[in-house]
């Protein structure tokens, strides 16, 4: 259990250290990231952007390969418009 705590703090360290365009696409059916999950990665980053997939798990890219890249395509679109 110390050994997970410790981990969890490394990667909230770093979801806090990152000072680059940040997108989470997210399967609104995911047993893996939660509301909560997210919630914590946007006070620690609060300039990411979430895009959630409906109809998708945890393995949005596989589950839905045209949402996921169109949510990165836009997210990528906002950065560098044409």
């Amino acid at each position: 259990e110390i050994e997970r705590a410790a981990h969890v703090e490394r990667l909230r360290s770093a979801a806090a250290a990152l000072d680059v365009p940040t997108l989470l696409v997210r399967g609104t059916q995911s047993d893996v990231v939660s509301d909560e999950g997210v919630a914590d990665l946007l006070s620690l980053n609060p300039d990411a952007l979430v895009r959630d997939v409906p109809g998708t798990g945890h393995m949005v890219a596989g589950d839905d390969n045209i949402a996921f890249a169109d949510a990165l395509l836009s997210f990528l679109d906002d950065l560098v418009p044409a």
